[in-house]
This record gives structure tokens, sequence and C-alpha cells, in this order.
């Protein structure tokens, strides 16, 4: 019978058979035929008769009755003797009746890609499209039984065609005219769905599974969505800077991880578990910071330090770890010094409030503007209600503003707009008119009330310190002693009376030294055109319209000139917030201030006065004119006529139209056509104009009407639509290696490692925290220091006890003991005699050759000794290149042996590749790519990594990228440790990633590893141990067993002895075999021997037992019977002698199986075997029982 189990069996068969099936019917593509037009106009077959019905008699025509047209058709093999019969190889196919003797398919006569499945054959196969054929297309009249269906006898018309097609989604059309009739059609070869190429057989199926991530493009080529590479896109690409050595990706864009490392690229280390102020370098380190100490750095060795909680003055003093004491100074007390015996001391009224003491502590006497008792809380100067007409009040500081409804204006919003009275302030002309009242201001003020008195000091033009006095509608500047000129910009040196004598003013030359920083916003050059020697330069990050504060740490912030804002000072308030311009007016935003462009017919300082055309009397001979908007109309008389009444013969003259209009003279007036854009009666008005779309990008305010316009753009922007951000760091800002950042209006300049300040002029003071121990000197350096240690002290904190030791000669030097030194791209150390260099390859330095004129100072130094010669194989990676050479070597360099170089592919334990890809744009001109492989030996980790082993580091172009050098590294002498070089390699990307002073590096945009795969390692111990404890396993088993068979044994033999009585009585040995009597003699005898040993052996043993397994055999075989115990004496002289002395043995056996000895509870001897101190025993002794 069939059981569940069978029947799901069966069914997952089925299933399977139906898949299979499925995907072998599946075709890789079709054969499409489709008929356009039939054409069989006498309604006959291709024999000659008619297809239905007879022919007429007189015309010969076949009757009315037309054919019942349908289609075969036949795909073969190519032929080149077509045969009409036989089997077609490709396929065929065939339509129902679709017309009669003429018809044809319109939709696909007019579109032949439209689908119609009208006419329609499509052969679908499974094969790869061989692009050859043979077509046999058959048109044939369906019997209605006139004719015989056997044969040709119904076909009307056959197609024969033989060629060539290829898979596409164009038709070819067909025309075939036959004897009988002529039809047209359409063929095509398409593939299915995921199938590619010329012969359909090209298979691509996109997906985005855990398969493979790619689409197919019209060659059936796979290509990888956005983050996927690899053959079948399997494999993610990783956020961009993630370290690849300590994160991983499983989906585009991520960075996980590995146990051990943090941070969004995998580039920081996990401290230990704990660890408060503590860094690591690798995973689970503790290294503790600078002042703190303990297992998990959480103790502060330097409170008062790190703390600083003596305030006011007080003198901090660390008692213990986290313990600290303060001397307070006068006026001063509590634990932090933080309690004033004198209230006011610490100044507690804020917002300029004036503090007095009182009893009780301190009262502040605030501002207006503010209250609280610090004076730190805004009045609300709103709660008066001030606005009056329903204006809406709004609190400021030290203030209000007043939202007034429409109609009304002013502070209070107590003036009427609509109002001439009282409206126009500081002696303006108030004019009522038809919108309203409009102010003409008097010179020097400005607004809608003439309420603004231009400030024109409000700039700061006065340059220098420089005072500047407002006058009417300008501004006067009173310059300090030694400046001159309208803004106090020249500086008058005839003043200062700098010459004397008759000598001659000389150029000023600045040595090129380290510019002293006064502050973050201040720097020293030397000059000799002041007493004290030194010129301060203000830095110039705060703009022309801000002034620089400096603040602690090389930090500063901006202090903008009225009418500017942000951080750098570079935006200017627009002053067009809210529109002030009237009537279309355009306004433009100023310092502090604005301008209206008015439209035509509109004036005033906002567009708010009509203007009065007729103000120039147009109007000739006697005519009335009569004020328009932005024209003027003239009432002419006597017959004169024109616009202005200026001719008695014509309405029209040149000037009659403007803007190119054409004027036509209609007798009593003219009229005038315009060109395109103008209107009005005489095209002086613009229709539509050009600002309408807002060309003007990035806030830029458009001016302009009719076909052309301007864009007046704001700070920042430029370009004729506002649309290009004007580099702000043309010339470059930054110093010291600086990268600058462009802004709109503004730079930010991101300093190099060791620089501050906002231009990267201050040079870190590095030296500031104290980093040298034991009473050495430190030196500030560029991102660094320099400890000048004391005797027998070394290291990069003079931390390491060196001793005294013996100095060391190098190059013809002496270096005393515990010194460090450059040595080309290496580091030497002297200790106690001996020499120890790091093992990097510098190879040849490049230099500047010297050409022509060419000072000494413009080539780049070699050591002493050599000298800049011509290289020919220099690689240029950005030109010109052709001034750079090699230093000259006493020797030649030595042969390389190695394989690990650029561009070949190999990788080992000790070869990793580093790819460098630059932003050409930022590499100087007359790069080479040996300038850069010199700058890589010479980065100070190469010396750090090359202590032990020597680092070979080889540099060429990269043959894939131009804009990459592909770096080989060569750790030799690293044994095989795969390891060591790939932290090498990491160290040396974690170096270029890092910021710096080399311009070419700053150049390096991305950075790519490649190092030998670390297969996991073996460990043997868990298998050996494995194995070991297995076999003692299985020993322990062998002797559980063999140790519980020996005394299962034992047990029998013991059960068998049980079983027999054991008593003091002898009984008579009936023997069945006399013959044995002598034998049993013997037995005893042995027996007696065997007990005859030292007086503290036991009876009993291994060989006793053995005994009596031999006796027994040996009763059974005879056929003894052994009814009785008997005993048996035996004399034993000599062995009396030997071990008894005097006395005698008398010993007890058994003939039977001998019982184990029964031991007394007093005496561990035999009871078998006794002593008998009698002198002379006889032959009958009497038997001794046990």
């Amino acid at each position: 019978m069939w059981n569940c189990m069978g029947i799901s069996n069966c069914l997952s068969i089925v299933c399977v058979l139906l898949t299979v099936w499925t995907e072998v019917s599946q075709s890789s593509g079709y054969f499409e035929l489709q008929l356009i037009a039939v054409q069989n106009a006498n309604g006959e077959l291709s024999d000659g008769d008619c297809c239905d019905g007879e022919r007429n008699t007189q015309d010969l025509r076949c009757s009315s009755d037309e054919c019942d047209t349908y289609f075969r058709v036949c795909l073969k093999e190519y032929q080149t003797d077509v045969t009409t019969t036989g089997l077609c190889i490709y396929g065929t196919g065939s339509t129902n009746v679709i017309g009669g003797n003429s018809f044809q398919f319109k939709s696909a006569k007019n579109n032949q890609n439209r689908n119609n499945d009208g006419g329609k054959i499509v052969i679908p196969f499974q094969f790869a499209w061989p692009v050859s054929y043979t077509l046999i297309v058959e048109a044939w009249d369906w019997d209605n039984g006139t004719h015989s269906s056997s044969g040709e006898d119904l076909l009307i018309e056959r197609s024969v065609r033989k060629e060539r097609i290829n898979p596409g989604d164009d038709r070819q059309t067909i025309q075939y005219n036959g004897l009988t009739a002529s039809f047209e059609y359409s063929i095509r070869v398409r593939c299915d769905e995921n199938y590619y190429g010329s012969k359909c057989n090209k298979l691509c199926r996109p997906r985005n599974d855990w398969h493979g991530h790619y689409v197919c493009d019209q060659f059936g080529n796979r290509g990888c969505m956005e983050g996927w590479m690899g053959t079948y896109c399997t494999t993610a690409i990783c956020k961009q800077g993630c370290n690849l050595l300590q994160g991983v990706c499983s989906a585009p864009g991520e960075c996980t991880c590995t146990y051990g490392w943090q941070g969004p690229f995998c580039d920081n280390c996990l401290p230990y578990p704990g660890c408060v102020h503590g860094t690591c370098v690798k995973p689970w380190q503790c290294t503790c910071e600078k002042n703190w100490g303990g297992l998990l750095c959480e103790k502060d060795l330097n409170y008062c330090g790190t703390n600083k909680p003596c305030k006011n003055g007080g003198t901090c003093m660390n008692t213990e770890p986290d313990e600290y004491n303060c001397a307070c100074p006068d006026g001063y007390s509590g634990k932090n010094c933080e309690i004033a015996e004198h209230a006011c001391v610490s100044n507690p009224c804020a917002n300029g409030g004036t503090c007095h003491e009182v009893p009780s502590g301190f009262e502040c006497h605030c501002p207006a503007g503010w209250a609280g008792p610090t004076c730190a809380k805004d009045t609300d100067e709103c709660a008066s209600n001030p606005c009056a007409q329903g204006g809406t009040c709004i609190d400021m500081e030290n203030g209000f503003e007043c939202l007034c409804l429409p109609q009304w204006a002013g502070k209070t919003c107590q003036i009427d707009v609509n109002s001439c009275h009282g409206q126009c302030q500081n002696g303006a002309t108030c004019k009522e008119g038809q919108r309203g009242y409009v102010c003409a201001c008097s010179p020097g003020f400005v607004g809608r009330h003439c309420d603004i008195q231009r400030n024109s000091c409000a700039s700061g033009p006065c340059r220098n310190g420089g005072r500047c006095h407002t006058l009417l509608d300008s501004f006067m500047c009173e310059c300090p002693h030694g400046y001159t000129g309208t803004t106090c910009e020249l500086k008058d040196h005839c003043k200062t009376n700098p010459c004397e004598g008759p000598s001659h003013q000389q150029s000023l030359v600045v040595p090129s030294v380290l510019i002293p920083v006064i502050d973050s916003c201040t720097v020293a050059v030397a000059t000799n055109g002041t007493q004290e020697g030194v010129w301060h330069i203000s830095s110039n990050v705060c703009g022309p319209h801000g002034r620089c504060i400096s603040q602690p740490a090389g930090n500063f912030t901006c202090s903008c000139e009225p009418g500017f804002t942000g951080t750098y000072c570079h935006e200017n308030i627009n002053d067009c917030v809210p529109p002030p311009c009237k009537n279309g007016g355009t306004c433009i935003d100023g310092i502090s201030s604005f301008k209206c462009f008015c439209p035509d017919g509109w004036e005033g300082t906002l567009c708010d006065m009509d203007v009065n055309e007729c103000s120039r009397n147009p109007c000739k001979n006697g005519g009335r004119c009569v004020n328009l908007l932005n024209h003027f109309y003239c009432q002419c008389q006597d017959n004169w006529k024109g616009k202005t009444c200026h001719s008695r013969e014509s309405q029209c003259d040149s000037s009659t139209c403007s803007n190119g209009g054409t004027c036509f003279d209609h007798g009593d007036t003219f009229r005038c056509t315009c060109l395109s854009g103008w209107v009005g009666s005489t095209c002086n008005t613009a229709k539509n104009s050009t600002c309408d779309s807002n060309p003007c990008e990035n806030g830029g305010t458009c001016v302009g009407g009719g076909d052309a316009y301007t864009c007046i753009c704001k700070d920042g922007w430029e370009g004729p639509t506002c649309a290009h951000n004007a580099n702000d760091c043309n010339p470059q800002p930054c110093y010291n290696g600086g990268v600058c950042v462009d802004g709109v209006n503004w730079f930010r300049c991101e300093c190099a490692p060791g620089f501050a300040g906002p231009d990267c002029r201050i040079n870190i003071d590095e030296c500031q925290s104290s980093p040298c121990a034991y009473g050495s000197t430190c030196v500030d350096e560029i991102n660094s220091f320099l400890c000048v240690c004391p005797l027998g002290r070394a290291g990069p904190h003079c931390q390491e006890l060196i001793g005294i030791g013996k100095a060391c000669r190098y190059s013809g030097l002496q270096f005393p003991h515990g010194s460090r030194w450059e040595e080309e791209c290496n580091t030497c150390q002297c200790v106690n005699g001996i020499v120890r260099c790091s093992k990097v390859r510098c190879g040849r330095r490049p230099c500047l050759l010297q050409r022509g004129g060419a000072g000494p100072d413009s080539s780049a130094p070699c050591p002493r000794g050599q000298e800049c010669v011509e290289h020919q194989f220099l690689t240029c990676f950005a030109k010109p290149c052709h001034q750079w050479g090699v230093c000259s070597t006493p020797d030649p360099p030595p042969p390389l042996h190695t394989q690990c170089e650029p561009n070949s592919g190999y990788l080992d334990n000790s070869c990793a590749r580093i790819t460098l890809i630059f932003n050409r744009d930022k590499v100087p001109q007359g790069t080479t790519v040996e300038n850069i492989c010199s700058e890589l030996r010479y980065l100070p980790i190469a010396q750090t990594l090359a202590k032990d082993c020597t680092l070979l580091i080889l540099c060429d172009l990269s043959y894939s990228n131009s804009d990459a050098v592909e770096v080989a590294m060569d750790g030799q002498e690293q044994n095989g440790d795969r390891g060591q070089i790939q932290e090498a390699a990491s160290a040396i990307v974690g170096a270029l990633s890092k910021r710096h002073n080399s311009t070419v590096m700053l150049a390096v945009v991305e950075v790519k590893v490649e190092t030998q795969v670390m297969p996991q390692s073996v460990d043997h111990l868990v298998p050996v141990l494995c194995v070991v404890f297995s076999v003692l396993w299985i020993f322990c088993i062998v002797v559980c067993v063999w140790w519980t068979r020996k005394r299962k044994k034992e047990r029998e033999r013991e059960s068998a002895l049980e079983d027999s009585t054991v008593n003091n009585q002898l009984e008579p040995l009936r023997v069945s075999l006399p013959q044995h009597k002598d034998n049993r003699g013997k037995d005893i005898q042995h027996e007696c021997k065997k007990l005859m040993n030292p007086p503290d052996r036991t009876c009993d043993g291994a060989e006793g037992d053995e005994e009596e397994d031999g006796e027994e055999e040996e009763l059974r075989r005879g056929g003894m019977e052994l009814d009785k115990f008997s005993t048996q004496k035996c004399s034993l002289a000599g062995a009396q002698d030997k071990v008894m002395g005097k006395g005698g043995v008398i010993c007890t056996t058994h003939s039977a199986p001998v019982k184990p000895p029964h031991r007394t509870a007093y005496s561990p001897k035999d009871n078998r075997c006794k002593n008998l101190n009698a002198a002379n025993v006889s032959e009958d002794v009497k038997d001794h029982y046990v």
C-alpha cells in the first residue's frame, strides 16, 4: 500500500519533472511573419481553376464567390536547391481563413512595429538561431467541396525565399508577385526575454539577490549595480575610506569593524574595557595620558593641572591622587577660593550693571532695558502697550518695535500714511498724489519719511585708526600721525623723517625667518620704519569689513562693521528686505543703505514720484501738453500735426515711435507699430521685461528692460548671471601648507599639523605642555618638539636612562653617547660606541638643476660632496620636469635583488603594494614620481618601521590609472612574517591620511593597499591533546576490563574452595591409582620446599596456586578420588639446619586442591607449617590439627 511518505516522495518527483520540463520547453527566440496585403484579382488557384464556382462563359471570369484564403509557412534550413516537400526543420505555422481574394491589414501597413494578431504567424525555436534559413510561404483556399483536398489542388500561390537575417526589432518587408497572386509580408527574428546575441543563445537574467546584483545591457553583458563589483557582482563596495584590514562590508556603503576596532572607517582601536584616561594604538591597550596613572588610567596624578580648581588667583597644591589644597590670596576663602569676602570683587552685575556692597551681600543698579538681581533679565518694553492703532508690539533688547496695520506707520503706528500732515521730517517737503503722499527729503536724509540720516561713517571708511566725522551727505577722516589721504590709506613717511643726510631711500628687504606671532590675529615683521624695528600685520581672515579678535588656543572671532554679519563678516545685511522701492522699482543693496532703480516714468529715492514728462515743454507751436504715465500727449492748435505739433504735412517723423517702432499717418492722428517686446502708443513701454524670467541666480538683482538685462551680484558671486562663486582663495591666503576652503564671500584655512590661527601663521608651541623630563631642555619644532637631554638620558622625552657610555665616530664626526642624528632618510643613534641606524633604502635624492643664470637658491640642495646631475630616466608626473636631476654618488648604487616591484602584480609575505591616486589639479607643476617616492622614504614612520629590517620603497606610474602612482614596499629580512608588512603598509597609509606640510601629499585623494591574504593559522595543540586523551581513555578501559576479569577469576576460585568443608580432621585418601603414591611424596616435598622460606614469607602465592592447579589436573587424569584429607610428614634435615636451626618442620598438605592458607588473627604465618622445638622427632609423629 501507498503510505504518506511514498505519496510525498512521488509528488516531489512530479514537481521536479514539471519544473525541468518547463525550463526545457522555453524557447530562446521566435520567427515572426506578419502579412500586410494579399492581391488575387481573379480569385484563381495556381492551376488556373476558380477557387469557388465556375467561370463565366462570356468573359471567362470566375463567379462572384471569392476564395477562402489562409496561409501556411514552412521554415527550414538553408537550401541551395529548395525543395517544397519534406520536413520543416525549424518549424511551421498557419493562419485561419483571414480573407477573400484581396485584402490587407492596415495597422500592419501603417505601423509595422505595432502588435497585430491578424495575419501574424509566430514560429518559436529552442536552438541557437543559424542566421541562414529557407522560408516557404503558401496561400491556400479552404476547400468548399468543389475540389479534392489531396495534393496541391487548393494552392493559390507559393513564395520561396532563402537568405540571412539577424535577430532584432526591425522588420524586413518582402513583396512577392506571383503568376496567380501577389502578397506583401514582413519578417523578423526576436530573442526571448533574457536571451541575447546574434544567435539568441546568450542567457543573461538580471538579478538582485545573494547570487548577484547586476543588470543586462543590450548585448547581454552583465553590468554591476551601484555599490557592487566582481565577475557576478557579489562583492560589495565598502564605504569610502573604510580600512579594509580592520573592516568588512556585506552591503554597499557599509563599514563593519572587526573585533577590537571602531569608528566610521574602522581606524580607531578599542581601548581596554574600563580605561578612563588612556589611549590605544592596538586593540585592548590602555596607555595613560599625561598626569594619569593606574591600571585603568583612572587616577589623577596632577589634579591641579588637570582641573585647575583654585579660583581667583589661588595656588593649587597636589597632596594625593585626586586630592588638592588651595592657598587663597587675601580677600578670598573656601576650598576653591570661591568665596569673596568683598562681594563686588567678582563683578556679579551683568549687562553693564553697577555693583554696590550692602550688609546682605551686593546690589546691582541696572541700566535701561535690564532688570533682576544681576541685571540678567531683559525688561519687557511691550508691557505698557506702546503701539497704537492695533499695532503689534515686539519686545527687543532695550527697546521695542511696532508692526503697524496698513495705512499706519511710525515708531508707535501714530502716522496716517494717507495724510500729508506731519509725515515728512527733517525739513522734507510733502506732496500728495493719487497713490498717497511723497516726501522729498533734504540732503543727507533718506527713508519714506526722511527720518533716517545717511551715516556716511557707518561703513568705517577711515583706515589705520583714522576718526570719521559725518558731514551732510559725505564724511571726513581725521588721520593719526604718520598717515594721510582721503581714508588715511597712505603712510606719510616724510612726517617720520626716515631719511637723514644725503642718503637716498632703499628698498626694504625682509629676511626669510620664522615670523614671530603676537596673538591669533597679529604677527610681527621686521622693518626699519619703526622705532621698535617691527611692523605688526593684522590677519585678513575677517575680510575688509571685520576686525579679528584673538582668543585662547589659537582661536579667534570677528567683530563686524555695521551692515555686515556672519562668521567672517562676509555677509552684507540685506537692506532691501522688506522691499522699499515702489512702483516696480529694483532695489540694489548697499552697505547699510540701498538704491532704487526706477522704471520709466518714476523717480525719487523710493521710485514713488511720477516723472512729469511735460516739464521739458515738448509741445511746440502752441500745443498743450498733457502728462501721462511715462508719456505725454500734445493737443495741437492751428492744424499743426505730429507727436509734438511740429509739422503741418505729416503726423510722423523719425522720433515719433520709439524703440524701432514704425509710424503710420492716419490724417488727424498717427499709429505706431511696435517691434516684439514693446507696447504703448509710441512703443515706449517694454511688454515683457527680460528680468521676468529671473535670470540672475544666487540672490543677484536683475536690472534691465526690453531685450537686455544686467545682473548685479551679491558679494561672493560673479558672472553674467551670478552663477559662479568667486574664488576667495585666490591668491592663496593660507600659510605653512594650510588648505584653503572657499566659501561664498569667505574662506577658511585648514591648517597642517603644528600650525593654528586664521591663516595658519601660528606655530603651535609643543613645549608648552613641558613634555621633556629630568631637567632636559625643550626645543619647539614644527608639529613636534626636541628634548635636549642631560648626560646619561635619552629618548623622545629623555625618559630612558642610558648611563655614561662611549662616543661614536661616524662619517668623520664624533657623536656623544645617546645622541641621535639624521643620515639622509634614516635616523641614527649612538649607543655606547655603537651606531644604530634605521634601514631605509634612500636611493638617489632628486634635486633641481642650475640652468643659465639661476642662483644658488634656485636648486634643491644635495649633501656635502655631491652635486646635482642630469638623469635621463626620471618619470614626470606633472609637467614640466626638465629642471629635475639627481644627486651624484661616489659609488654606484647597490643592485636591487627583489621581485617586489610596482605594476608587477607580485605579492608575498614581505611585499605590499600601495596605490596613491592624486587630484591632478592640486599636484604642483614639475613633480616627478621620484619626488613622490623620496617623500615616502623620508616619512618619520618609515624610519620607525625600518629599525630591525631593511625597507625598500619603489615607485612608478600606474599602468591602469594615469592619475595614480603605484608604490611597492619590500620588507626584506622579515622572516616571512606577514603581519609585519601589513602593519607597515597600514602605518604608511595612516601617515598619509593625516595632515602634513607636503604640498604633493596634500593632493592624494585615495589610497589603496594590497597585501597577500593571510591564511588562518592552524593550531595543532588541540588535535594533539585530543589524541592523547583518547589514548589514555582507551588504556584506562583496557586496564579496567583486565582487572575486572582477574577479580572475577579470584572470586570463582574462592567460591570453589568454600564449597569444601574446612576442618582440622584428617581423613584417609582413597587413591584409585596406587602408582601415584610416590608422586605424592614428591609433591609434599615440593610443597615443603616452597614453604621453607625466610620466616616472614607467607606460604600462599601465585606459585602455590599454580602447583595446586597442576596437582588437581594430575589427580583428575589419574582417576583419583579424594574422599578425605590425608596428612604427610616430611623430614628435612638439611633444611632444618639451613632455615630453622635444629628444629623440624611438619607440613600439613592436601592431596586435593590446596586451600589458600588460613592465617590466625595473631600471626601472619601459615598454620600448615609449624616449627617443633623437640630435638628428636619420630617417624610416627602424631598429626597436628590446625
